[in-house]
């Protein structure tokens, strides 16, 4: 080992400690689901050691972290939370967090070999942790959403020859919503305890996810923008989105008889245990399918991204990011946590243990690129679309959740269920934005 001059060392030394000050404790809160892979890969003390900031981890569910955040109260502040990117807007409005430029911009705070325009997938820094112009911090994790399908089943050449013979083409994964039902319809087989798919038909929060795959797919989405923090008019009943939900509500007829009781949870243990051929699945769950501990199919599914009616290719763009709150009363120290975690080693180590990093060469990794669904999560990224961040984005899921279910339970059609959510929405964002398409129907939500 070379040994260290005595002014090497010092130089080295982090200030804190050469004047003989207690290290900087930062706080940093957000929800245990992301803090502990932090614990699991033992990356924190690496930072503690070559830095000399110490870490205090605090798991927070995010709707309490929200909440709090809001209050005038005589608590600690957090240095540092990861938060649903779709709430950004909401934080901004309040002036609740700090923008990160002049972080980036500090030569004694910010490594230059680190350029996030360059090192990141530019696309998903700037929908996930900024706001307009500003930016707020980095990406966390980016979520997005595939087809997970039985692989040992589409290599099964018995069922390659049924198939065809009853289809006329070759089992291969779906690519249109035309084939994604031929291969539901295929293997529904109730007496032997197989459906062909689900549907995350619960009101819960995962039933607007699910449907936003099939909107975006026609062509349609909630409000016409090209940014999250954009105002646009309300499309939400849209010719598309009304014959994407047809498309949707199809699947019903293949799906176990519990799936309107199936959030994501119920969703991934469907496939674990092998009730179901495929789903659509958050990539951050689909560890969990490979996982032998927990899936009686690691090692068989195969993934894929989610058909297309227009045959142009998408993907949901969701995620987790770093901000700093404005009563932080270390952000120097939180933005060098950050600029840390999004180094090459702790996003490889991270992205090995179940994340999914936004930094690009981490899948040039040979042991990243033989995770069974990083291609897929590769292909997803240029084609992710963006959700909206404006402050008033709860309302919006809230008001779609809500409409949703009623749609999916047979109390309104598809063609009314979206009327009342257009103007729900419209309701709630005023003058904002406007209906495009007329509202034919007045039933309520």
């Amino acid at each position: 080992m070379r040994k260290l001059s005595l002014v090497t060392f010092f130089l080295l030394m982090p200030g804190a400690l050469l004047r003989g000050e207690s290290p900087v404790t930062i706080r940093f809160a957000g929800e245990a689901w992301f803090l502990d892979p932090f614990v699991k890969t033992n990356s924190v003390p690496e930072f503690e050691r070559k830095m000399g900031i110490h870490v205090e981890l605090i798991r927070k569910n995010h709707e309490a972290l929200l909440s709090e955040l809001g209050e005038n109260s005589n608590r600690t502040p957090y240095d540092l939370i990861l938060m649903r990117h779709r709430f950004l807007g909401k934080l901004v409005a309040a002036d609740l967090l700090q923008p990160i430029e002049s972080l980036l911009a500090d030569p004694t705070l910010h490594d230059s070999h680190f350029d996030p325009d360059h090192v990141l997938f530019d696309n998903l820094w700037r929908e996930l942790s900024g706001w307009k112009t500003a930016v707020y911090g980095f990406p966390f994790t980016d979520l997005t959403m595939y087809v997970c399908y039985r692989r040992d089943f589409m290599e099964n050449q018995h069922e390659k020859a049924q198939f065809k013979a009853r289809y006329h083409r070759d089992l291969a994964p779906p690519k249109t919503w035309e084939e994604y039902l031929q291969l539901a319809e295929f293997f529904t087989r109730p007496n032997d305890g197989l459906y062909g798919t689900y549907i995350q038909g619960r009101e819960h929060v995962a039933l607007w996810y699910e449907w936003l795959n099939f909107a975006y797919s026609f062509g349609g989405n909630v409000l016409d923008t090209r940014h999250g923090w954009e105002y646009g008019d309300i499309v939400v009943n849209s010719p598309s989105n009304v014959a994407a939900t047809r498309e949707y509500l199809k699947l019903i007829a293949f799906s176990p008889p519990d799936t309107l009781e199936y959030n994501w949870d119920g969703a991934q243990k469907a496939l674990q245990q092998g009730r179901v051929f495929m789903g659509l699945l958050w990539n951050d769950q689909t560890p969990f399918l490979e996982d032998p501990s927990v899936s009686k199919v690691a090692g068989k599914v195969g993934y894929a991204l989610i058909p297309s009616a227009t045959r142009r290719p998408f993907s949901q763009l969701e995620g987790w990011t770093y901000l700093i709150p404005k009563e932080s009363k270390h952000p120097r120290e939180a933005y060098q946590f950050m600029e840390w975690a999004l180094s090459r080693d702790v996003q490889v180590q991270h992205t090995l243990n179940g994340g999914s990093s936004v930094r690009r060469e981490t899948y040039d990794d040979p042991r990243v690129k033989n995770i069974p669904y990083t291609s897929a999560f590769v292909a997803s990224v240029p084609v992710a679309v963006p959700k909206p961040t404006i402050p008033e984005s709860a309302q919006i899921t809230e008001v779609m959740k809500r409409g949703l279910y009623a749609i999916v339970t047979g109390k309104q059609s598809p063609e009314e269920g979206l009327d009342g959510m257009a103007v729900e929405i419209q309701k709630t964002l005023g003058a904002k934005a406007r209906l495009r398409y007329p509202v034919k129907t007045t039933s309520k939500n």
